[in-house]
């Protein structure tokens, strides 16, 4: 074989190979980054169920369920109440509306809840629980602004 094709012979298969070397190198790279990216917990996971109209979200906060109210812990149809907003709820992320007030006198979110379910159908879950019998209308000084919407069953 004649030098000067040896040469670009050469010439050529170390570009090949630099460009073989050059797209792993970036495909291990993007694997890398991927595999350990940290994994995001979405404010608004609820991660345990206190009662029937009060959970927590994976932020530690306490959100406490306005315009209704179920009964307290040892009464009839509490645990019955808090076993349905666990089915409900629980590992989910919903979606939180403030009314006037931002916290009750015990440091609890006040909050309108809802919950994805299949096909991207939202449940009011303030509604749901009174629809159902787990809960009554209460309504707490200013903040009734959907008050007649969850006893009156209307979205």
């Amino acid at each position: 074989m004649n030098p000067q094709k040896s040469s670009h012979l050469t010439i050529l298969i170390t570009l090949i190979f630099t460009f073989l070397i050059t797209i792993s190198l970036y495909y291990i790279k993007d694997i890398q980054s991927s595999s350990t990216a940290p994994l995001t917990i979405s404010d608004n996971l609820v991660i345990r169920i206190i009662d029937g109209d009060t959970f927590e979200l994976s932020t530690g906060q306490k959100v406490r369920l306005i315009c209704i109210d179920t009964p307290e812990t040892g009464e009839p149809g509490a645990q019955e109440a808090t076993d349905f907003l666990t089915e409900l709820i629980l590992n989910k992320e919903v979606r939180l509306e403030k009314d006037i007030s931002e916290t009750d006198r015990y440091g609890r979110l006040l909050r309108y809840v809802w919950v994805n379910v299949t096909n991207n159908q939202e449940i009011f879950v303030n509604q749901e629980l009174v629809q159902q019998g787990y809960a009554e209308v209460m309504r707490y000084e200013d903040d009734t602004a959907r008050c007649d919407e969850i006893e009156s069953g209307m979205l």
